[in-house]
This record gives structure tokens, C-alpha cells and sequence, in this order.
């Protein structure tokens, strides 16, 4: 079982964790190569981005680290771009994104495994820092009345209704190689696949359609309108929130700042704060201000 670091003097534990990775994933030595600039923390047009980075950001701010937020507004390979062209320093990703971008072939699922993997795939210049148990993987859901009636609550025990299930997914679902990966582990083939960007949404509960394909963090998987199908075994791989950055751009202090993120955020506070940014209810960098001030 991984242990996770809830104190900044934990935090440092994550020195060792890293120091049996390669060394382009591996942290500076001493922070004697850190840069003496503010850490430029990256963030994405979509919510989820825009709140991690200001999570990072504050409470890299709150441990003496000068950090600001850079807006870019595009997909993951402007963020990798900017990064390579050392535009900004760190950029919030997850990890099982990160290793099918690296690594494309690699098999991983667990969260500790696509980690590792994830560790040994960074090209020379980059590094990563321990992740956090927040996570946006992909999930099967099932309408409530349906999971009642069929006492059906694991991905093992649904894999053979699959072939009779229609199923709406949604993009992330589908970019995130979830329909092969239950082919693969549980042999999962629906019958048809429907994409739909409401697959996020709550009001997807489409007349006649019991399962859904999404992820973690969105709002129908946060509802009660749906129940998640346990993944005991693995079978969809681990998404789990993990900062990149320049290797040697942090000095001892931010990693173990980046540390207290990873031992402090959950899945249940991202999907909240996302959700109040979303709805408009507060910007980013004030929820991320509260999240941290309750943890203080």
C-alpha cells in the first residue's frame, strides 16, 4: 500500500521514492541548479486545469516559493511544448495521460505501476514529483434503478452484460483508451458505443440507456444519479494528478511543497472546486485559496 505525506515534513520522503528512477526523472540535487525565478505554473482552458494550477501555485506561494500562473488556453501538447521551450516550469498533468503520451505501448494500470512506469518514460529534462490520490479515470456507471435491480456493483460482475448494453460515453472516455482496456481485462465489448459530450453532464440520463462511460471528476460520476462500478482489479488505467516540471528548476523547499498536494488532495475536493468554477460560483484561484486555508 502507498503511503501518502500529509505534512511537509513527510514530504521530504519523496526524495528517496524518486531517487531509484532514471535520471531525467529524477530531482535536483539540493535545489543547487534551481532557478531563482518564479515557478511558472501552467493551466489549460478547462476548469479542471485552470484549478489545479492554482492549487499549485498557492501552495507553492504559501511556502515561500514565488510562483505565478500562466494562462495557455490549449490541449496537453501546447502545455509539453511550452514546458520544452521552458515558457513555464511546471505543468499540472495525470499520470496515466502522461505515460500513453511518452509511452504509448505501455500496459500499466495500477496507480503505483503507471507511476513507475510514467518515472522511466520521462525524455531527459523532465521530471516528476509523488502523485496525488485525486484522480480522473475512466469509470462505467450504471443508472441507479438498474444497479438496484441487478445487485450488479463491480466491473467484473457487469463484463457480461456488455455485449446486450448500449453504452454513451464521452470523449475523455474514449481518448483515454477505456473501451480496449475493458476488452482487454474483463472482455467488456458493448454493443454500441454512443459519444456525446452530455455524457459529463447529469441530464444524461437518456431514456432507455443504463450504462455510462466517463470519468471520476464529472459531474455525473460526482451525482447520485449513477452508480460507479468498483475497479478492484484494475482494469481501467490509473489517472492520478502528478506535477511535471523542469528538472532542476525546483529546489527542496517546492518539491516538498509539491509534496503536501500530493498527501492533501482528494478527488472529492477537485470535483468540488472544479464544480464551483464550472457553475460560475467562485474563480479558481479563490477556491484553490480556500481549499488551502482549511489545511492550514
Amino acid at each position: 500500500m502507498r503511503t501518502k505525506f500529509s505534512t511537509v515534513v513527510a514530504a521530504v520522503l519523496v526524495l528517496p521514492i524518486l531517487s531509484g528512477c532514471t535520471d531525467s526523472s529524477s530531482v535536483t540535487e539540493s535545489g543547487e541548479s534551481a532557478a531563482s525565478q518564479s515557478i511558472v505554473v501552467a493551466s489549460g482552458a478547462s476548469p479542471e486545469s485552470s484549478v489545479l494550477a492554482e492549487v499549485y501555485a498557492t501552495v507553492l506561494a504559501s511556502s515561500g516559493v514565488p510562483s505565478r500562473v500562466e494562462m495557455l488556453g490549449g490541449d496537453r501538447n501546447e502545455s509539453l511544448a511550452a514546458l520544452d521551450a521552458a515558457r513555464v516550469t511546471l505543468v499540472p498533468e495525470f499520470t496515466g495521460s502522461l505515460l500513453a503520451h511518452y509511452d504509448p505501448a505501455n500496459t500499466a494500470r495500477a496507480a503505483d505501476d503507471v507511476f513507475e512506469a510514467l518515472s522511466r518514460s520521462l525524455p531527459e529534462g523532465l521530471s516528476v514529483s509523488d502523485y496525488a490520490s485525486a484522480e480522473d479515470r475512466a469509470v462505467v456507471a450504471l443508472e441507479h434503478d438498474s444497479a438496484a435491480a441487478t445487485g450488479v456493483r463491480t466491473l467484473e460482475a457487469f463484463a457480461p452484460s456488455c455485449a446486450e448494453t448500449v453504452a454513451v460515453v464521452s470523449p475523455r472516455f474514449v481518448e483515454d483508451r477505456a473501451p480496449e482496456q475493458l476488452a482487454e481485462g474483463v472482455d467488456c465489448t458493448f454493443a454500441r458505443v454512443d459519444v456525446s459530450e452530455s455524457a459529463d453532464a447529469q441530464e444524461t440520463a437518456v431514456s432507455g440507456t443504463t450504462a455510462f462511460g466517463t470519468t471520476t471528476l464529472s459531474p455525473l460520476a460526482q451525482s447520485h444519479d449513477v452508480t460507479v462500478l468498483a475497479d478492484a482489479d484494475h482494469v481501467l488505467a490509473a489517472q492520478n494528478v502528478v506535477p511535471l516540471f523542469r528538472t532542476g528548476a525546483l529546489d527542496d523547499t517546492a518539491v516538498k511543497a509539491l509534496s503536501v498536494v500530493a498527501g492533501e488532495l482528494s478527488t472529492t475536493d477537485l470535483a468540488a472546486m472544479i464544480e464551483q468554477v464550472r457553475s460560475g460560483q467562485a474563480t479558481a484561484s479563490a477556491v484553490a485559496r480556500t481549499w488551502w486555508d482549511t489545511r492550514q
